[in-house]
């Protein structure tokens, strides 16, 4: 039988909404801690939300495989291929309806951002058999190509939409 998701990921799915929603604030909270912005998001721009998928997703992956000991090529390639897949949609959505609506609204934020957390946990529990000879070292350059991107930007942002705080 099919079946869309894993029931484990539900609580995958739980705590990266967790995580990810403690990290919106805690840049503020740290009092602008400098390590942390590297982490958690530093300004309201869709770059900086991001983070709160792609970090949260990275620690409970790592998480997951310290507890269950899954094959590790197969559970970081699926996840980061989730993450990433999570990632466009969330940017995508969130583009889309302020085109239409003409504004951001919070409440269609927090959906999305949760709506992206499960297309992430969905797309890895279905891909996850697909990586039996995924390369350990390539996945690893993935996951850590994504962070340096992250880290690169969120100290250097350009000068574009994606990168700059809505008006």
């Amino acid at each position: 039988m099919y079946r869309l998701y894993h029931r484990r990921d539900f609580t995958y799915i739980l705590w990266t909404f967790i995580l990810g929603s403690i990290c919106h604030f805690l840049y503020e909270f740290s009092d602008y801690n400098p390590f942390l912005a590297l982490i958690v998001p530093v300004n309201e721009s869709v770059w900086e939300h991001l983070k709160l998928v792609f970090f949260p997703v990275l620690f409970l992956t790592i998480a997951e495989y310290s507890l269950r000991r899954p094959n590790p090529s197969m559970l970081f390639a699926s996840r980061f291929v989730g993450v990433i897949f999570a990632m466009a949609a969330i940017t995508v959505l969130f583009y889309l309806y302020t085109f239409i609506a003409g504004r951001s609204i919070l409440l269609l934020d927090i959906l999305i951002y949760f709506t992206g957390i499960c297309l992430c946990y969905i797309a890895s529990s279905n891909l996850f058999p697909r990586f039996r000879r995924a390369d350990p070292m390539k996945i690893f350059f993935c996951w850590f190509l994504s962070a340096l991107l992250f880290f690169f930007f969120s100290c250097c942002p350009p000068e574009i939409g994606l990168f700059l705080p809505p008006q």
